[in-house]
């Protein structure tokens, strides 16, 4: 039996206009955009997570690696979603992905179409939700996958050899999910589902988002680890490495 007569278009996540119309759609739930390619298989993040969606009952689809020069028409061609924009830059940190350890191009991109290594920008996650942020101001943005989980409190860049802020203040999206986070993201569907803002989401587990000091929820408690500020970090070395000290002990 051939691929061709074994699986139709509607057996994979959507990824353009075409197979949401075949499956009957008017508006797609969610919409995640990818650094890679669109694989159907459980090594690419962004195929895990909508595939999880997709059983939890939500009309999700992907676009994979849009092209984030121009009129962005790979942005604006599924619409905007009825909840939230997800962003997963790739299986690979697309520093990493895109740059050797010399800080050289790379002349191939092991997770693009014929090894492509120009279908991704630097810093997906920040590129493509500054893009999405311009076209849909009020739709929610949650960041996820390796690129945003490293890069969610301040850290050091190594190939622009200095401290960088969090991704969020660099890429204007609403949350940062980081480590594995399929019930993440199905907590956040629902309860936007539910009526809730993206900024009143601030009791699930695995994420982080900006605030004030004055509106932590419950406020500062006497056991919390209270962290360096980024300015802190950047005056004194040691300061970030309390910090990094932390950070570590703390994941899960």
């Amino acid at each position: 039996m051939s691929v061709h007569s074994k699986y139709k278009l509607t057996d994979f996540l959507p990824t353009t206009k075409k197979e949401v119309e075949l499956r009957g759609w008017d508006q797609l739930d969610i919409i995640l955009f990818s650094g890679d390619a669109y694989i159907d298989h459980p090594a690419f993040g962004a195929a895990v997570i909508g595939r999880t969606l997709e059983a939890a009952g939500y009309k999700v689809a992907i676009v994979p690696q849009p092209d984030w020069h121009g009129d962005f028409r790979d942005f604006k061609k599924l619409g905007r979603p009825r909840l939230y924009f997800g962003i997963a830059p790739g299986a690979m940190d697309s520093m990493v992905n895109k740059y050797t350890a010399n800080r050289r191009l790379r002349s191939e991109d092991a997770y693009s179409p014929d090894g492509r290594h120009d279908l991704r920008p630097e810093y997906p996650s920040i590129v493509y939700s500054n893009i999405l942020r311009q076209l849909y101001p009020d739709t929610p943005i949650v960041l996820g996958g390796i690129e945003a989980s490293l890069r969610r409190l301040t850290h050091y860049d190594y190939w622009k050899d200095r401290l960088r802020k969090c991704i969020l203040c660099d890429a204007h999206a609403d949350m940062i999910i980081y480590g594995m986070g399929e019930k993440q993201v199905i907590s956040i569907a629902q309860e936007l589902e539910n009526g809730a803002h993206i900024k009143d989401l601030k009791h699930i587990p695995q994420t982080v988002y900006l605030c004030k000091e004055d509106d932590i929820p419950g406020g500062i408690k006497e056991d919390d680890i209270i962290l360096h500020s980024h300015e802190a970090c950047l005056h004194n070395k040691k300061y970030q490495a309390e910090n990094f000290k932390h950070i570590e002990e703390e994941s899960n």
